[in-house]
């Protein structure tokens, strides 16, 4: 290879490199102050409660900014979690879960209390299985799914259901939304993409392309299909592997 050519490619990889550097130092900078901002707000909710002085405008109010909160606190993580993507595939340290039950730990942590006052419904069938994954991942996976859900659909909450077939579970998010045009489909998991009849809602475009990181890294697959009636996310997981001899 000419020299020039070999310190052009050194010289890209360096920029790269800085980048994403800069981009994980500023995303975990604006971290510090969110994770104030939603501790603060945790505490007063909880002291207005005590005393007694959580009336339904203060109720109403605090649960806006927290999600609001989560809403800011989940772009950050998009940026930081593209950052690394750039860099290289996701590193996964994945570990026996049981799906079901950190749904429901996801659904109330995140999902509880909205001010639209929808609820995160969840159904589960089959006989419940470990999966082998990385649970920050798994995280990642269902709360861009589930928000998106909520954001792109009005009526009744998101429906989230788990069947844990012969060899693997599969994993659905349906909502009864505005759907996605056909001709956007394919370009669902590109980051920044966005369709184009998702309006004036927020969104970075990041979310999908950083699900399907997620899934992949993972050994997952992930579908897509939608129409007049809303949207289906599929997602599949492999058992985790009995490892006895």
């Amino acid at each position: 290879m000419p020299k020039h050519i070999n310190r052009h490619a050194v010289s890209q990889t360096s920029l790269m490199e800085m980048k994403t550097a800069y981009i994980s130092m500023a995303t975990h900078e604006f971290k510090t102050p969110i994770t104030a901002i939603s501790s603060s707000i945790e505490l007063l909710e909880t002291k207005m409660q005590l005393d007694e002085i959580m009336l339904p405008f203060y109720e109403r109010n605090i649960s806006r900014i927290k999600e609001e909160i989560m809403v800011l606190s989940n772009m950050v993580d998009d940026i930081l979690t593209t950052g690394s993507m750039v860099a290289g595939n996701p590193v996964s340290q994945p570990e026996g879960t049981d799906v079901g039950t950190f749904a429901k730990m996801i659904r109330q942590q995140y999902f509880h209390k909205r001010t639209d006052k929808r609820q995160l419904r969840i159904k589960i069938s089959g006989r419940p299985q470990p999966v082998n994954i990385d649970r920050t991942q798994l995280a990642g996976i269902l709360t861009n799914l589930i928000s998106n859900a909520f954001k792109y659909s009005s009526g009744p909450g998101p429906l989230l259901s788990l069947h844990y077939g012969k060899d693997q579970l599969r994993l659905k998010v349906k909502d009864n939304g505005i759907g996605i045009p056909e001709k956007d489909i394919r370009f669902l998991f590109t980051p920044f993409f966005r369709a184009g009849n998702v309006g004036n809602r927020e969104g970075t475009g990041l979310g999908l392309a950083i699900v399907k990181s997620f899934v992949t890294a993972n050994n997952g697959t992930i579908t897509v299909s939608s129409g007049k009636e809303g949207s289906v996310f599929t997602v599949t997981f492999p058992y985790a592997r009995n490892t006895q001899p």
